[in-house]
């Protein structure tokens, strides 16, 4: 053909044109793709941060309510604790004087001897001492027990950031770890790689707290395991600290993993703990600027990695 023939001109143009069509199609296409990826990845970021803003929601209240309540009980455990500590020492003269009464029933006279036995058997006496020293150590670790769920309660509900200090955690960690060396040993294999990582600004007894209760929530967690193991790690960048607790135990679902944070949720069996301790780790590591991450799998064990900032907030360079 002719490059004059109009047919194969409107055949060229025709082709150019669907071409170019086809271009600008696959370029919309490649780029609505590229945008629907991003809406993707912005609605889930939205939906971690609604449930993050949620949880800081339900723990203010919490905190407010945890503060009430521990004000409202502590003032009659105050009543309670001083009235035992009386109890304990009129026992004590209680059991003085049928001690002796014991010691001199050989001096009695028969008629004087008979009628004290007489009384010891219907009071049962002898039970009664055998049976009060348990009763009152009882008391004294349920008034004790008590007496740290408050003290829980008031440190869960503590807003102040007082007694900052200049502190090394790695230390710290150290610390903690002698002080639960009894709760450890032979049972749970330790493995520590703790690097330097150098002090920052905290308050150091607060964050033990956090330590022995992420330590001792992974020792638990293994308790049904043949080979036990805890490793506890420390590392940092340019602006945070970074301390890992990771254990070989049981693991937890989704669902016990999105509210182990929230007060006195617990997966314990009752009167094996309160709830409380990883909801006042979580609020001491926030007060602190830092956060708490969590990877757990049913089966699989746990990862707790506690980040905390080199700087204060609202510290200056």
């Amino acid at each position: 053909m002719s490059d004059s023939n109009p047919y194969e001109l409107a055949y060229q143009r025709e082709r150019k044109a669907r071409l170019k069509a086809e271009k600008l199609l696959e370029d919309k296409s490649r780029e609505l793709y590229l945008q629907n990826r991003r809406l993707e990845e912005s609605y889930q970021q939205l939906q971690k941060q609604q449930a993050h803003m949620l949880t800081q929601d339900k723990l203010a209240t919490l905190g407010t309510l945890s503060a009430g309540i521990a004000h409202e009980v502590n003032n009659p455990l105050a009543f309670v604790k001083s009235n035992f500590e009386s109890l304990q020492q009129y026992h004590q003269a209680y059991d003085s004087v049928i001690e002796r009464v014991v010691q001199l029933k050989p001096q009695l006279p028969e008629s004087l001897l008979k009628e004290i036995e007489q009384i010891l058997r219907e009071m049962d006496i002898e039970f009664i001492q055998e049976d009060l020293p348990e009763l009152m150590q009882d008391t004294a670790e349920g008034l004790t027990r008590v007496k740290d769920i408050i003290q829980n309660l008031r440190n869960f509900s503590r807003t102040q950031a007082s007694d900052r200090v200049k502190s090394d955690v790695v230390d710290g960690l150290h610390s903690t770890l002698k002080l639960l060396s009894s709760e450890l040993k032979n049972s749970v294999t330790l493995d520590l790689n703790l690097a330097p990582v150098g002090p920052i600004i905290c308050n150091p007894n607060e964050l033990n707290q956090v330590f022995l209760n992420i330590i001792l929530n992974a020792k638990q967690a293994t308790e049904a395991i043949t080979h036990p193991v805890i490793q506890i790690t420390s590392n940092q960048d340019s602006e945070s600290v970074f301390i890992t607790v990771r254990d070989n135990g049981c693991g937890m679902s989704e669902e016990t993993r999105n509210q182990i944070f929230v007060p006195f949720f617990t997966t314990k069996a009752v009167g094996k703990g309160t709830g409380m301790g990883l909801a006042i780790a979580y609020s001491i590591i926030q007060e602190h600027g830092g956060d708490i991450m969590v990877e757990s799998e049913p089966g699989k064990g746990s990862l707790f990695t506690i980040k905390l900032p080199k700087k204060e907030r609202n510290q200056g360079a």
